[in-house]
Formats: C-alpha cells, structure tokens, sequence
C-alpha cells in the first residue's frame, strides 16, 4: 500500500467523500473545512490510503516540532494496517509521541492487538472512548442572556483562564492557538470579567465549557454552547461534541440542548513510534 498525499486541487473531492462516509467521518471532514475555511491546510498533510476512493485518512501536522493532535477516519477495522503504516510515515522523522482522534473502538483495538507485547505496543488509550453527539440545526433554541452579562469571543487575553479551567490541557500555546483561530463564545459580566465560555477544537469538536462557579445553576452554560453552535451553523458548520461516558452530568447537559447520540464512540489515541522501534529489537 503506497501513502498517497491529498493535492490542493482535489480539495473539493475529498470534502465530497468525506461528507459521503457521515456520520462516522466527521472529525476528519469538520477539521478538514475548519483548516480549509482558515487557510490552515499548508500546515497539514492529508493522507489516504487510495485516491479517490479511500479507507483511510490522517491529517497530521507537516512538520512535528512538537506533539499535536492528529485527526484520522479508518472505515473499517480491516483497514486498521493501513491506519498503523500512515502513523509510523507520518512519525518517521520525529521521536515526538502522535495524539490521535477519530478512529472508532473497535480499530483500536485491533491496532492494538498487531502488536503481541504489551510493554513495547506503540498504541495506548489516552482517555476512555468518547460518545459522539451531533447537534442537527434544527434542534438548536437561542437562550436569550440574563441581564447583567454581555456576549463576546475569546481572545489570546483569555489563553491562562482557559488553560487553568480545562482537564485536558497541555501547553497554554495549544490553547492559544485554538481561540485565537477557530470560533468561540464568551461571556462576561458588564466590567469585563470573564465568566462562562465554550470554543471549537482544532480536531472539530466543540468543548473546553467552563462557567465560573458562581455563575452556575444560571443558565450561563446553555448560553454558550447554544451561541457557539449557532455561530458555527450559520457559518456553514455540523457542530458536534465528544463525551466520555463516564461523564453522566455532560451528557444530561448536551442531551438537555439539542444534541443527538450517535451509535459510535471514538478513541483518542497515542501513538509512540520508539515504542515500535523498541519491539523490533
């Protein structure tokens, strides 16, 4: 199997394909037309496994300076060889371990069951799989805001209140990146203060919702993510939003706006090529 890079001119097709293999493709089409659509897409290389008619596509960063998050679409376990070559081409220059997202469970597992020795497998869990909720535009109700608090986006400013506030957070400069690029919602109180705010991941989702604890039981939080999604509608967008499942207070609240489970979950992988080379010893 050769790993065949997407060309700019073919950038229509693939949205086309992308968009033929939903739901299950919508991290890979989402993050396609988020970079697309910012001018993002010289910073990524978009592989398949055949052209035009794939099984397998990577978007991953051009050059790995440092861990990014990567988004992939595998159709089917079967293909899950194809997945694990693109992986070890994409980190054939670089130690740096590979955070991917948009592979189902059960590829996962059968990425992970290539390799015969635990101890020296390239591929790990790096959360629980997530449910993938999908909020359709018509489900999507406007909230009007309470009195006392204003509508705004965030901006670079907000980078450490979004940091300290987020579990999953790593490096105040992913953080930077993603609201100084993609959409996001904020709320703030008339002088200025930050209290409630939601924006759209690089990989696609929507996330990072935090509301200051004060600010809870307002409704502060539906505001936010029923703005951002509309936000994001308007502009052309599917919003979605990925849920751990042992998370039953998030998933009341997505369920309790409009969003719809789909029947799938997807895992977010790490991939450690030296781990591999290790093995191979």
């Amino acid at each position: 199997m050769a790993v065949r890079e997407v060309l700019p001119e073919e950038y229509d097709e693939l949205d086309q394909r992308l968009e033929k293999e939903l739901p299950l493709s919508i991290c890979g089409l989402v993050h396609f037309r988020l970079m697309r659509k910012e001018h993002l897409l010289t910073e990524k290389m978009m592989l398949v496994d055949s052209w035009p008619n794939f099984s397998v596509l990577v978007i991953i960063k051009r050059q790995m300076r440092e861990t990014w998050l990567s988004v992939c679409f595998c159709k089917d376990p079967e293909f899950a060889a194809n997945l694990d070559t693109f992986l070890q081409f994409a980190s054939r220059d670089t130690s740096l371990p590979l955070y991917i997202i948009g592979c189902t469970p059960d590829v996962m597992d059968t990425l992970i069951n290539f390799n015969q020795s635990a101890t020296s497998c390239p591929f790990r869990r790096l959360c629980p799989d997530v449910m993938v909720y999908t909020l359709p535009a018509e489900n999507i109700v406007p909230l009007t805001i309470p009195d006392g608090f204003k509508i705004t986006e965030l901006s670079n400013i907000h980078t450490e209140n979004v940091h300290k506030s987020w579990p999953y957070a790593t490096k105040e400069e992913w953080i930077n990146y993603q609201i100084t690029h993609f959409p996001s919602v904020l709320i703030e109180t008339e002088d200025g203060r930050p209290v409630a705010w939601e924006v759209q991941h690089e990989y696609g989702a929507v996330g990072a919702l935090h509301v200051e604890p004060e600010y809870r039981r307002s409704k502060l939080g539906s505001v936010v993510t029923r703005t951002l999604a509309e936000k994001m509608t308007k502009d052309g967008q599917l919003v979605f939003a990925l849920v751990e499942e042992s998370n039953p207070i998030s998933m009341a609240f997505h369920e309790n706006n409009g969003y719809v489970r789909m029947p799938f979950k997807f895992s977010c992988m790490g991939f450690c090529i030296e781990a591999k080379k290790k093995k191979e010893m």
